[in-house]
C-alpha cells in the first residue's frame, strides 16, 4: 500500500491509497450497494471473501432499500481476515448524481462518529458511464460531494481520514489524485 496524503482540509487529511480495501487498517469503508441484492462482484465480493455475509445480510435486513437510504453494518474485525470494523452502505441505483452518493455516505460516516473512513473508487471502473458520462464529470461530481460534506460538517466532524483505494489502476489513482487536490471550501 502505498498512501498519499493529497490534501488537508482543516483536521481532514485526503488520501489516495493503492491496495486492496478490505486489508487497510479503518474504522469503516463506504460502498454503494443497488436496492436489488445483487451484491456479488467488485467491492461487495471483496468483503464477502474477508468477512463473508455478516456486513451484507444486515444490508439485506433492512430491505426494500431506497436510492441514497444507509445502511450503516456493525461488524468486529477479529471475527474476519479484513482490517475494518464496519461498513456504510449507500443505496445507489444509479438515479442519482455522485456528488449525493458520496455526501450521503460521508454524512452516515459522520453520524456514526468515524475517525477513519475507506472509500473505493466508485464509477470509476465497471459503473463508469453509467451516470457521469467522462472520467472528469465523475471527479468533479466527487469533490463536490466532499466539499458539500465538508462545508456542513467539516468543522465539528470526527472523520480525520478520507482515503479513497484503487485497486491496480494507476490511471485512475492519478485522476482521483489530482481531482481530490481541487477540493477547496471557498
Amino acid at each position: 500500500m502505498n498512501e498519499n496524503l493529497v490534501k488537508r482540509i482543516g483536521k481532514i487529511g485526503l488520501y489516495v491509497v493503492q491496495g486492496d480495501i478490505t486489508q487497510i487498517p479503518t474504522d469503516a469503508i463506504m460502498t454503494a450497494i443497488n436496492s436489488g441484492g445483487m451484491w456479488y462482484g467488485g467491492i461487495d465480493g471483496a468483503i464477502q471473501r474477508v468477512a463473508g455475509n455478516q456486513y451484507h445480510s444486515q444490508a439485506a435486513q433492512a430491505m426494500p432499500l431506497s436510492d441514497l437510504q444507509t445502511v450503516v453494518a456493525k461488524g468486529n474485525a477479529s471475527n474476519h481476515r479484513g482490517s475494518f470494523n464496519d461498513i456504510v452502505f449507500v443505496v445507489d441505483d444509479l438515479q442519482s448524481s455522485l456528488d449525493k452518493v458520496v455526501y450521503t455516505g460521508l454524512e452516515a460516516a459522520h453520524q456514526e462518529g468515524y475517525g477513519q473512513l475507506l472509500i473505493p473508487a466508485i464509477r470509476m471502473g465497471v459503473m463508469a458511464g453509467a451516470v457521469e458520462k467522462t472520467p472528469e464529470e465523475t471527479i468533479a461530481k466527487l469533490v463536490q460531494g466532499i466539499e458539500g460534506f465538508m462545508q456542513r460538517y467539516g468543522k465539528q466532524t470526527k472523520l480525520e481520514n478520507i482515503t479513497f483505494v484503487v485497486y491496480g489502476d494507476p490511471n485512475t489513482t492519478g485522476q482521483l489524485t489530482t481531482g481530490l487536490g481541487r477540493v477547496s471550501l471557498n
